[in-house]
């Protein structure tokens, strides 16, 4: 059985959704990760540089010798001893990030606790480091913080994060069950377990998380090369892949761009945001016949996140196809039906069609499910524009 121990760290704002991972198990801290196959992934253009100085796997979780004396004087100590392992190594993580200063930027285990500052990631990264010294096992599981989604400012978040489990090495009879700590960066009560994580696939989420970063400063050189560095631990991501392709897009090679899009999608089991992601390269090329072959595709796809249909049903609505604008839109309020922003774009896809009457229940809605009193406003007073448009019709 499990104890809990955890604090509050902010939530990441992503550039790329979490994957599903639902693998069980989890490899040893020195495992020697998967080599990818190239066979089949599209020979890549050196259009990023030469290969620069990534963080290496032995960077990662090395912690300097004066932090390792830190918290092994700690960990030793003998007015700690009357504590198991686990909680002494949680008391001097909690006692060590007290003052952490939430930031999205992904760090080595050394470098975020000399500067006190990261993302939950980075307290991840620590955690691991410190369970290596104190010869603790660890594992790793994948946490929805909340079921609930939020538009604001084009932004989506959605809080998902990584919690680390500990417990100390066990060589008794494997269907026993051994107690330890379950440590959250991110705790909540309506945390919801999403699947376990294995080391190679913390990895390669630490990777793309600095590639994502990369992303967002336009730095492609560094999403191209972690994107890559990633899927020499998790060769099938959709989100390397789709990484990959924006860098490309980003740049101006449309032509690779596409060519990893069809790998991603021909290779991975989640296929749905290389999907969307194609869709828009396709019809920002006015590609119009193969968009609509993957619309339709799209539309018969399962997608537990409304925000994934919201952003294609704005999409359709900004490309003047508002009959299947109101289609995506349904498909998020399908799973989210407080989303009032997806009850607004029916709303207006509906007024663009000239169905004033639909259009008018719409933003009824909408206005139900919105709690901001600015945008309740703004939305009455489109409702009443709408009313006293039909009463002159």
């Amino acid at each position: 059985m499990f104890g809990n121990f955890s604090w509050s760290c902010s939530r990441l704002i992503a550039v790329f959704s979490l994957p599903v991972l639902l693998a069980t198990g989890c490899s040893s801290l020195d495992s020697t990760h998967t080599q990818i196959s190239w066979d089949e992934l599209p020979e890549l253009p050196a259009v990023f540089g030469d290969r620069p100085a990534l963080v290496e796997l032995a960077d990662i979780h090395h912690l300097n010798p004066e932090q390792e004396s830190a918290f092994m004087t700690y960990f030793n100590s003998a007015g700690n001893q009357q504590l198991e392992p686990q909680l002494r190594l949680a008391n001097f993580l909690f006692n060590n990030t007290d003052n952490f200063l939430y930031e999205s930027k992904t760090y080595t285990a050394s470098d975020a606790l000399a500067l006190s500052r990261g993302n939950c990631m980075s307290l991840a990264v620590v955690t691991t480091a410190l369970a290596n010294l104190a010869e603790l096992d660890i594992e790793y599981q994948l946490i929805d913080s909340s079921p609930v989604y939020e538009m604001k400012d084009n932004v989506a978040n959605k809080g998902v994060h990584i919690r680390s489990l500990i417990y100390q090495p066990d060589d008794s009879d494997p269907n026993t069950t051994r107690s330890g700590i379950k440590i959250d960066y991110f705790p909540g009560e309506d945390g919801r377990f999403i699947g376990n994580v294995t080391f190679e696939e913390y990895i390669a989420l630490y990777y793309r998380n600095i590639a994502a970063q990369g992303l967002s400063e336009g730095n492609y050189a560094d999403t191209y090369w972690y994107s890559l560095e990633s899927m020499q631990y998790d060769p099938l991501s959709p989100d390397a892949h789709n990484m990959l392709a924006v860098a490309y897009k980003r740049v101006g090679d449309l032509t690779k761009a596409e060519e990893i899009y069809q790998y991603g999608i021909h290779q991975a089991s989640n296929k749905l945001t290389l999907l969307k992601n194609y869709h828009i390269l396709l019809s920002e090329q006015g590609r119009e016949e193969e968009a609509e072959a993957v619309s339709q595709r799209l539309a018969t796809m399962d997608d537990p996140s409304p925000v994934h249909w919201f952003k294609v049903a704005r999409y359709s609505y900004e490309s003047d196809d508002y009959n299947e604008a109101i289609l995506y839109y349904n498909r998020a309020i399908e799973i989210a039906p407080y989303l009032h922003e997806a009850h607004l774009g029916i709303a207006l896809s509906y007024y663009q069609l000239g169905q004033y009457e639909k259009a008018q229940v719409a933003f009824q809605r909408a206005l139900l499910n919105v709690n901001d009193v600015l945008t309740r406003e703004r939305y009455a007073g489109k409702l009443e524009a709408l009313e006293s448009l039909r009463l002159t019709l």
